[in-house]
């Protein structure tokens, strides 16, 4: 969206309602520890990983494509970590 519009109110005739606006779901808080972050991000791996293997065993398009966006956040919150 360009600099000078402003955003639409979210109300049902607005197609961001339906969707929902871009939205930080991951993020590492000052104060944890990076193993402590590395291990839940362990686990959402895991998760993708089970997604996936389901996913491809029935066929169901959609649990792999959410194990995808698992571990394209996985990847954005380690690099997070990182910096």
């Amino acid at each position: 969206m360009p600099k000078n519009e402003t955003a639409a109110p979210l109300n049902a005739g607005n197609p961001e309602f339906r969707y929902g606006l871009a939205q930080q779901l991951f993020s590492a808080t000052p104060g944890i520890s990076a193993m402590a972050i590395k291990e839940q991000a362990t686990k959402l791996m895991n998760c993708a990983r089970y997604l996936n293997h389901t996913g491809v065993m029935l066929g169901d398009h959609r649990r792999v494509a959410a194990s995808h966006h698992l571990n394209e956040m996985v990847r954005v919150l380690l690099d997070k970590v990182e910096r």
